[in-house]
């Protein structure tokens, strides 16, 4: 332990590195506030560090690659796939019958 000429206890090399960091993540918490609360709205999921944050929507988990066309979107015949409208993804998420022919199951459109 260090002490200065009034016998008071010097802050360890230890302590100020805490605290720089415990301003740091604060500041980053403070900067990421708008976005993250945005993400919580739409339920993605947030990963932080004391620098950045990283932000998934947990729907892309539903989509899979269509068997049917094996993800081209085209049948052998050179047709759209019927499966995933051309797409080359299904969402599992969805059941076939409520596919809608105006609204892809979340691939390219």
């Amino acid at each position: 332990m260090h002490f200065n000429s009034k016998n008071m206890r010097a802050p360890s090399l230890a302590g100020l590195r805490m605290r720089i960091v415990a301003l740091l993540w604060r500041v980053g918490e403070e900067a990421f506030a708008e976005i993250d609360a945005f993400a919580w709205v739409q339920r993605w999921e947030i990963r932080r560090t004391w620098h950045t944050h990283t932000y998934r929507d947990t729907r892309f988990d539903a989509l899979a690659a269509c068997t049917v066309c094996s993800a081209k979107g085209r049948c052998p015949t050179g047709l759209p796939c019927r499966r995933c409208r051309g797409t080359g993804r299904v969402n599992l998420l969805e059941s076939p019958a409520s596919r809608r022919p105006g609204r892809p199951s979340g691939g390219r459109a």
